[in-house]
């Protein structure tokens, strides 16, 4: 299959496993290697074998996924919002130009099976985030896009990771929201609320998504 009839989300995926994977199989495969059927080492020399595997395995892994992500951004049919998204996940860093997106929203949605109204995890009757090109509402408020500001981030809670995105914009009522959106709460793939608020960032908003 070619990765330009891959559809973004699965790319996006696939680019943020990619160091979480790759760099622990790099260390086991070395540990086997040094220690072969046994759980701890018998010598210093091999605690210092192991102590540069585990470097080794680390930078090995961190630059075969840069490596990963050059390519596969390369070959996709998307290439400027794939390296906002690195950059936005922090999978790796590239300079973003402010040239203008050409992008066909309706075409985009369409090809990568994207939704335009998300809904509640736990009530999928109850919508609570809407894209309508340049008009975007959460609950009951309605913000313009083109003095919507958001700042997305990642933060922990026990052992998951949740993604929050914070923004302050003026509804339909021309009052100042400050408000955030925690995407666990909605029903959606992984990275699926990211994708949209950066395309539609970038059609009709100030393009934040460009500065991470």
């Amino acid at each position: 299959m070619k990765i330009s009839n891959v559809n973004i989300i699965t790319t996006v995926n696939v680019l943020y496993y990619s160091g979480r994977v790759i760099i622990p199989i790099l260390a086991l495969v070395a540990l086997f290697i040094i220690l072969g059927p046994r759980t701890h080492p018998n010598n210093s020399w091999e605690i210092t074998l192991l102590i540069f595997a585990a470097g080794l395995s680390f930078v090995t892994g961190y630059l075969g996924t840069i490596a990963l992500k050059k390519y596969v951004v390369s070959k996709s049919r998307y290439p400027l919002i794939l390296r906002i998204i690195c950059n936005v996940l922090r999978i790796s860093r590239s300079r973003i130009t402010n040239k203008p997106v050409d992008l066909d929203l309706d075409h985009f949605i369409k090809d990568n099976n994207l939704s335009l109204t998300y809904y509640d995890v736990n009530n999928p009757t109850y919508p609570i985030l809407s894209f309508n090109k340049n008009k975007i509402s959460y609950f009951t408020q309605e913000f313009d896009w083109g003095d919507f500001k958001w700042d997305f981030y990642t933060k922990r809670a026990g052992r998951t990771t949740i993604e929050v995105l914070e923004f302050r914009g003026f509804n339909q009522e021309n009052t100042s929201i400050k408000d955030r959106i925690e995407f666990e709460r909605i029903e959606a793939r992984k990275h699926e609320i990211l994708i949209m608020f950066i395309v539609h960032d970038l059609l009709f908003g100030k393009g934040l998504s460009r500065y991470y």
